[in-house]
Order: C-alpha cells, then sequence, then structure tokens
C-alpha cells in the first residue's frame, strides 16, 4: 500500500500572490504513516549550513541531509525502511505528474530531496528559489509544534520580510507546495529560543 495517498492530486492551489497550497494533515499521509516518519527521522549524518553575509541573496542557518542530488553523504547509514519507500514513491513519475497537475506546469525534468533540521535560532530569510528550479514541496514532520515557537514557512507579497501573506506552522502532517516565479518570494521565521525541540522537514525541489 502506498504512503502517498493519490487523493492529494485533488488538492487545489491558490494564486496568491504565486501559485502555491497548504496541504493539511492526513490529506498526503495518513496520520499512522506520518507519525512513523516523524518517530523514524533520520538523526545522523547532517551537515552545518550557514550563510549570513549581508548582501547575500539569501540568510539561512540550518542541519542538511541530502538524500537525492548533489551532495549525498559520502558513508551516510541507510534510511530506514518507510524513508526508503518514501523515497522511491517520490521518485516515481506519478508524484512529479501530480505536481504539474496542480501547479499547471510541466513535470519536472528531476528531484532532489533532503532533509532539514532548524534548531534553536534558526531561521531562513526571504528569497525566492533558484531559476532552474521549477516547485518547492516541504513536510513537516514535528510531533507537536506551536505556533510561537517559530519556525514557520511564511508566504510573501514581497521581498520586504513584514510582508506576510500566509503562515504555515510546520505541525505534523502539514506540507506546502508552490511554484518558483521571480516573485515567489517565502522566508522561515526563526526558531524560538524556547522551542523544546529542532523544526524537522522533508524539502523536495523539481528541476527543470
Amino acid at each position: 500500500m502506498p504512503l502517498i495517498n493519490p487523493a492529494w492530486t485533488r488538492a487545489a492551489a491558490s494564486d496568491r500572490p504565486f501559485r502555491w497550497l497548504r496541504i493539511e494533515p492526513g490529506v498526503l499521509f495518513d496520520e499512522a504513516n506520518a507519525a512513523r516518519l516523524s518517530r523514524e527521522f533520520p538523526t545522523r549524518s547532517f551537515v552545518r549550513r550557514e550563510v549570513d553575509t549581508p548582501g547575500s541573496a539569501k540568510t539561512y542557518r540550518n542541519y542538511s541531509r541530502t538524500l537525492v542530488g548533489p551532495d549525498v553523504p559520502a558513508g551516510a547509514p541507510p534510511l530506514p525502511e518507510i524513508w526508503q519507500r518514501l523515497v522511491a514513491e517520490l521518485l516515481d513519475d506519478g508524484y512529479r505528474d501530480a505536481v504539474a497537475k496542480i501547479l499547471g506546469q510541466p513535470p519536472a525534468a528531476q528531484l532532489e530531496i533532503r532533509l532539514a533540521r532548524h534548531g534553536r535560532t534558526d531561521w531562513l530569510s526571504p528569497h525566492t528559489d533558484r531559476p532552474d528550479k521549477a516547485f518547492s514541496h516541504l513536510i513537516y514532520l514535528n510531533p507537536q509544534w506551536h505556533e510561537e515557537w517559530g519556525g514557520c514557512l511564511q508566504i510573501l507579497a514581497s521581498a520586504d520580510p513584514a510582508d506576510v501573506v500566509a503562515q504555515v506552522v510546520p505541525r505534523l502532517g502539514v506540507s506546502a507546495l508552490f511554484e518558483r516565479t521571480d516573485y515567489s518570494w517565502h522566508q522561515v521565521s526563526a526558531v524560538a529560543a524556547a522551542a523544546p525541540s529542532d523544526r524537522i522537514s522533508l524539502l523536495i525541489h523539481g528541476r527543470v
């Protein structure tokens, strides 16, 4: 039985301020599989990444582990079985076709898949993704998360970090999918110093 629920392809995107949608818990995965993916979230072979140089296209700080794409860590331990299944389903043409249908764009030529952890005070500044990306799909896997802990995906109407149109709190099973355009501004608010754990997520990027 697949992990990804075929019914998720019926989700409808908004066009404000660019084409994107929030996918609620239980739609992409059932609650039991989301909980298992959270429990078995890999903990090894993450790399600390930070760019905090004024004038950079974006600044950020997080931990990252690439699963598919460039920079897959050499000698990384194998993924848990449920994660291997999920990666295989994401790499199937059906996933890229579903994204293309929802966003109204050609299927991506290939995917990059990575895990991310945002620790206390980690952030991602306002930016649009690189032109070689077609879409981003962000899947959140914290067993519990409160808005006041930060780490929220914020959809922006401009490069101004205060110009927030919508906010996605990274609760278990929630995900967000959006197209890449020259105006698809978004950011991740800083994780609060009082947050009880890292914010964990799976990132899928379609490449043109």
